[in-house]
């Protein structure tokens, strides 16, 4: 047991020193705390169940083990919301990075301590329109056009269909399974559809305004989406008569109010 203890012990030392040869060696924040949770949990790990090998003592084992079970435990969520912090914060990724996985999911913010003073002053460095078929998209698409020509502003379409309400169909009756699914793919389809002519329609109009402009097609929760837009130099712009079922559905809410989000700009809901 004493040998086994060693070569523990040991191991466990390694892998600490490889790790903090990692936080010193690796490109940027989020490698670097990936190399400091390894040596938390193996390294440690490993140092204290050689220490209770060495002892021997049955004492000395069961608190190696609540010790390792607790650093498996808490570890890995402590790694998790520190590199979620960063990645919200705005830390700058590494210049090789070649996919931003979380682009879509969270919005990241400045990192540098002094406010640009464009910033300060509310200047809009973009604006998003929600493209969504049906009454006044024409008129969101013209105001948003006329609010990037205004600031010199990048404008973005995000056209958003909102596949879980298209999903929901109610309760379905015993047997009638197969049209329910059909149903739920023709509701889906149909809004395809219309999602692909309102981005036929913005593009024609961001075209002839001459801008730099984007676009793009999401299927998700419309909120959660265009909330991963929301930050201090974006203006979002919605169609009061429509909502992203595309007009499938012929719902009628309120626009405002369902994408309304805490602390973020609000919402330029064009009637």
């Amino acid at each position: 047991m004493s040998w086994i203890g060693a070569v523990l012990v040991l191991a466990g030392s390694a892998i600490c020193l490889v790790a903090a040869l990692g936080v010193v060696r690796l490109p940027d924040f989020f490698m670097r705390m990936h190399a400091a949770t390894k040596a938390g949990v193996a390294g440690s790990g490993l140092v204290l169940l050689g220490v209770a090998a060495i002892d021997g003592d049955a004492s000395t084992w069961a608190k190696a083990i609540v010790a390792v079970g607790f650093l498996l435990l808490t570890t890995p969520v402590a790694g998790h919301l520190i590199g979620r912090a960063g990645y919200v914060s705005g830390v700058p990724l590494w210049r090789g990075t070649r996919e931003d996985a979380l682009a879509e999911v969270l919005g990241r913010g400045d990192f540098d301590t002094e406010v640009p003073q464009a910033a300060q002053a509310g200047a809009v460095r973009r604006v998003v329109v929600g493209l969504a078929a049906g009454p006044g998209l024409d008129r969101a698409i013209e105001e948003a056009v006329r609010l990037a020509q205004a600031h010199g502003a990048e404008l973005c379409g995000v056209a958003v269909i909102d596949v879980p309400r298209l999903l929901n169909v109610g309760p379905v009756p015993i047997g009638a399974g197969w049209h329910a699914q059909q149903m739920r793919q023709r509701r889906v389809q149909q809004a395809r559809t219309a999602a692909a002519d309102a981005m036929q329609q913005f593009e024609a109009t961001a075209v002839r305004a001459r801008l730099a402009w984007s676009a793009q097609l999401v299927e998700g929760r419309p909120r959660k989406v265009l909330g991963a837009f929301c930050d201090d130099g974006t203006h979002i712009v919605v169609a009061a008569g429509a909502w992203f079922d595309q007009g499938v559905l012929g719902l009628q809410v309120d626009v405002a109010g369902r994408l309304a989000w805490a602390g973020a700009r609000p919402v330029r809901v064009v009637r």
